[in-house]
């Protein structure tokens, strides 16, 4: 009875820090719409998330549903990235996506990290250090969310399932 709903968004925007704080509000984090609304809320996902992958410009959900919530959690997950292209979160939902992104500040403690974040970088051709990328963010206005969350235009979802009346 369990299924795997995953959608795709091209995302149109160049402003890439707002794209990466839309996406912390829409689902990237425990505090995010998706988490809070549709799984705790609405209980209608196992567990659901937003990613965004700067290097092609894409954001993807991945959610764990009931085969028989599909549409109701797709409907849903619909909403709450409306929700964010309308510019409606709270003050804290905000602040929580900017303080997730504050490990930035601690890349230089560990050296793995740091190396994969700078082969990161390199991959895309950015030259952002982690203190160019934590300032960036500071600087993004509600408004530069909105923009970026409306350049996302839904491309793809992809729906497993298993059979109804499996037997092992």
């Amino acid at each position: 009875t369990q299924g795997k709903l995953s959608m795709g968004w091209r995302c149109g925007t160049d402003d890439v820090p707002a794209m990466i704080m839309a996406n912390l509000i829409f689902g990237g984090t425990s505090n995010a719409k998706l988490f809070l609304n549709v799984r705790e809320k609405m209980s209608l996902c196992y567990y659901a998330s937003s990613s965004y992958a700067r290097s092609k410009g894409i954001m993807t959900v991945s959610s764990g549903i009931e085969t028989k919530d599909f549409q109701k959690a797709h409907d849903e997950i619909l909403h709450q990235l409306e929700l964010v292209k309308q510019g409606q979160w709270e003050d804290w939902e905000f602040q929580g996506a900017l303080a997730t992104m504050c490990s930035l500040t601690s890349l230089s403690d560990s050296q793995g990290a740091l190396e994969n974040y700078c082969l990161g970088q390199t991959a895309i051709g950015a030259e952002d250090t982690p203190e160019d990328l934590m300032a960036a963010l500071h600087q993004v206005t509600p408004e530069r969310i909105r923009k970026a969350a409306q350049s996302c235009q839904l491309d793809t979802v992809f729906f497993l399932k298993g059979k109804e009346a499996a037997t092992c």
